[in-house]
């Protein structure tokens, strides 16, 4: 807790990289699109993004297809806080997921991607030395936190009567993240490390009506069944001579010495379980119109609110939270042409706008109490997609890409101004025939 109590002091002077602030609120990152066709116009997840009625984030439209898809894709991202001069980025796997139809019928789907980033780190830049009993000591603190939560998403999809499609997907929450916080004095740091192990049950709803061949509209709603909890397991702090972040006694020839205390020397483990540090729901409605065989518009709106209390138990880096989230979007898409032959008809191209809002609150350490009526963050951003489909039945390749500025509020302690957001998604989805009797040769 000794270096715990240093990062109240310390928490003004650093400089924030890793992924970008949005990683230090509450439980970090929360990921905005499952697949790049989603990416592509930057759907909410309800509309038609995949093919022509289907959306791989919406099981009430998987009854539209006629193969079984397997779909991967990759993400990469680039976040540019220009007041600060600080660029951060990283690229990681961003889904996988399984979708079988059942004579178009019915449909069942399995997913696994990431929840929420949150891959931080903090250093102090303002005090390098400190004077201490008549010598000066060099000083430098840092705070690094990697990991993050993955969901398992498990997906079923009816059709009611004609024009009338549900589906409900059960959300699995678990993972982990590992804390490192240094106190590094004359080049010997005093290290105390921390380990967060999450798990919780969410489950999503959702209806398809289909008011003609060509509009539709889409509903969804999400409610926690088991509230996520978090086990904290906090270790003995140790001075990391061998320099290697953990505590063993292994020699390094660059870095001679052991750690100190010597591991089986120090006392066991702390380890606290937190419960309810976070309560989703959310809502969300669609809109999709056919304005021509091959031309769709799409108009979405969602809303989400944490109902958890704020968790001043749970360690949190910037000692805010993101408690409500609302999201506006409008995107259109270019459908291929299954029909023709022609290599131009086989292209999907898609594009779309949205406005994102983050209200928050908060916790002060010092005073004990909580942080309300904080200016929301705002984001602004717009993306373009494409995608081809090949063989005859229709394997696909997406590829998109975001740019969007996000407003931090300057009216709290870290003011990091206006956040340049760039990401790229590319994904491929490969189809197969399921569930049908094939001939005996």
């Amino acid at each position: 807790m000794l270096l715990r109590n240093l990062y109240i002091i310390m928490i003004v002077p650093i400089i924030l990289f890793g992924q970008g602030p949005m990683n230090g609120y509450g439980i970090g990152n929360f990921q905005s699109w499952q697949s790049p066709s989603q990416g592509g116009m930057v759907s909410l997840g309800l509309t038609p993004s995949f093919q022509n009625g289907v959306s791989l984030s919406n099981p009430s439209t998987w009854q539209q297809l006629k193969y079984t898809h397997f779909s991967i894709a990759y993400y990469g991202l680039e976040s540019d806080l220009r007041k600060m001069n600080i660029k951060n980025g990283f690229s990681t796997l961003q889904s996988g997921q399984l979708i079988i139809p059942i004579k178009q019928s019915s449909a069942l789907g399995i997913g696994i991607h990431p929840y929420t980033y949150q891959q931080v780190a903090l250093l102090d830049t303002i005090y390098p030395d400190m004077l201490a009993f008549g010598d000066t000591l060099d000083l430098m603190r840092g705070y690094y936190q990697a990991g993050g939560i993955i969901a398992l998403d498990l997906s079923v999809a009816l059709t009611l009567f004609e024009g009338n499609r549900i589906g409900a997907t059960f959300q699995l929450l678990f993972g982990s993240s590992r804390q490192h916080e240094k106190l590094l004095l004359n080049q010997v740091p005093v290290t105390e490390t921390s380990r967060m192990s999450y798990s919780g049950l969410n489950i999503e709803f959702f209806i398809n009506r289909s008011f003609s061949k060509n509009l539709d509209m889409y509903f969804q709603m999400g409610i926690p069944v088991e509230p996520l909890d978090v086990v904290y397991t906090d270790f003995y702090p140790f001075d990391d001579t061998n320099k290697n972040t953990y505590h063993d006694y292994t020699y390094n020839l660059l870095n001679p010495g052991y750690d100190f205390p010597h591991p089986q020397d120090t006392p066991n483990a702390k380890q606290i379980r937190i419960k309810n540090i976070y309560q989703p729901a959310s809502l969300a409605i669609g809109l999709s119109r056919l304005l021509s065989e091959r031309f769709q518009l799409s108009l979405e709106m969602k809303t989400s609110k944490d109902f958890a209390d704020y968790p001043i138990d749970l360690p949190m880096i910037l000692n805010h939270r993101i408690n409500i989230k609302q999201v506006a979007s409008i995107g259109c898409i270019w459908l291929p042409n299954n029909l023709s032959v022609l290599i131009s008809d086989k292209f999907t191209i898609r594009s779309g706008l949205n406005f994102k809002k983050y209200i928050m609150d908060g916790w002060d350490s010092v005073q004990k109490v909580k942080i309300q009526n904080v200016d929301p963050i705002t984001e602004f951003g717009g993306a373009i997609g494409f995608g081809f489909k090949f063989k005859a039945v229709g394997n696909q390749v997406d590829i998109s890409y975001y740019y969007g500025i996000r407003h931090h509020p300057s009216t709290l302690r870290h003011d990091f101004g206006d956040e340049r957001v760039q990401q790229l998604q590319v994904g491929i989805s490969l189809a197969d025939l399921w569930f049908v009797k094939r001939r005996q040769r």
